[in-house]
């Protein structure tokens, strides 16, 4: 389980402190799919890199299984959670098995050295994702779609019960955004872990989440799809004469 407590996020610089989320209080049950969603600028990356412990929280915290995440270090937290963030921090000359291989550091010996069983692991998510096409080739050979799933391969690797996602759709067209959102599903289902994303695809979201964070201006809300759609609250996210929500379709449309 990982529970909000009072949480607000943002930045201090210079001393000043500048608030992005407020107050935020919810928990988000084990073996759930959760999308943070809202506009642009609304503060969905921040509030999980808060959550993945990269960012201290202005005030109140963050508890996973009981556990402050910004009192653990690293190590600790790694066995707890991965993350794919939007930024690539690695060596684009890694071939796709390499830096899928990185997931499993936590679990290995203090020389780093992999056994059999972690390098079984490793191919089992290739072909489970279905991009053991990917294995031997060079990073920065693939597009940023490709790229996007050896992450995903990576977090999914290191074996944790909470994987944070940050756009985890935005370099992939429709069949594989499709293809993506499924694996996801079905490991949420079959392994019970908790997947926690940000996105900026309102209409998907709405459609495979179990629970939604909607990010508004100086406010927030926390359910299911359907709870938040029956508040009406997805009506107070743009303005209504660019873009519209349909109740009854479950869906945005652009106003022409």
């Amino acid at each position: 389980m990982i529970t909000l407590n009072k949480l607000t996020t943002g930045y201090a610089k210079n001393r000043i402190s500048k608030e992005i989320s407020t107050q935020i209080q919810l928990e988000i049950k084990k073996g759930s799919l959760v999308g943070i969603l809202g506009s642009n600028g609304i503060g969905k990356s921040t509030l999980i890199k808060t959550l993945a412990g990269f960012l201290k929280p202005l005030s109140g915290n963050v508890e996973i299984q009981g556990k402050m995440v910004h009192e653990m270090n690293p190590q600790q937290r790694a066995k707890y959670l991965s993350v794919v963030l939007t930024e690539k921090n690695f060596n684009g000359d890694l071939i796709g098995k390499e830096l899928i291989q990185l997931g499993r550091q936590p679990h290995t010996n203090w020389r780093g050295k992999q056994t059999q069983g972690d390098q079984e692991i490793v191919l089992q998510i290739l072909k489970q994702l279905n991009i053991e096409q990917l294995a031997e080739q060079m990073l920065n050979t693939m597009s940023d779609g490709e790229v996007q799933k050896i992450l995903l391969a990576r977090a999914i690797a290191q074996k944790t019960p909470i994987v944070f996602l940050d756009e985890p759709s935005s370099h992939l067209d429709l069949f594989n955004k499709a293809q993506l959102f499924q694996e996801i599903k079905h490991i949420v289902k079959k392994e019970k872990k908790t997947v926690v994303f940000s996105s900026h695809d309102l209409n998907t979201a709405i459609q495979i989440c179990d629970q939604i964070i909607l990010l508004l201006d100086n406010q927030w809300e926390y359910g299911s799809p359907e709870e938040l759609i029956e508040k009406g609250v997805f009506q107070s996210i743009f303005p209504k004469e660019s873009v519209f929500f349909d109740p009854k379709q479950k869906q945005f449309n652009i106003c022409v």
